[in-house]
């Protein structure tokens, strides 16, 4: 009986343990080799999670009059061998679209905007203060229903 009951226990750790490891994005394979993703798995696991979260929640799209006249800078492809920026972004697909593909930049305390090519659009991300706040509220609400 012992036996079982400890067998049981180790089955129920298990598979505790392998729900908490965070799977891959398939979005993140834009930026990052097969390899660095497997390594961030398996040895930095809330670094992972934090970038699922982050392709998903870091920014918002929002339209806007009259983007000739606005003095943002546009958004650009990043090549993801040599990390350099590449060509401008000229078209939008929601339904396609994929933030790992693209160059930006993070600021501490304010948003960084983009102009997204002349699609009437632009990209903001959040500042890094802001998503630190929301990634914590967001595991808060994660392992508080767990």
């Amino acid at each position: 009986m012992k036996k079982i009951i400890l067998l049981l226990a180790l089955v129920i750790s298990t598979i505790t343990v392998f729900s908490q490891v965070s799977q891959i994005d398939s979005r993140l394979y834009a930026k990052y080799s097969e390899e660095e993703l497997l390594d961030m798995q398996q040895n930095h696991p809330a670094d992972l999670e934090y970038i699922n979260w982050f392709v998903e929640n870091s920014y918002v799209i929002k339209e806007v009059a009259n983007p000739e006249e606005l003095s943002y800078p546009r958004l650009k492809y990043m090549d993801k061998e040599t990390k350099m920026e590449g060509s401008e972004v000229t078209e939008f697909d929601a339904a396609t679209f994929n933030i790992m593909e693209y160059g930006f930049e993070i600021s501490a305390k304010s948003s960084n905007v983009y102009l997204i090519g002349n699609t009437g659009k632009i990209l903001v991300f959040y500042s890094s203060d802001d998503l630190t706040k929301l990634f914590n509220e967001y595991r808060r609400k994660r392992y508080e229903n767990q």
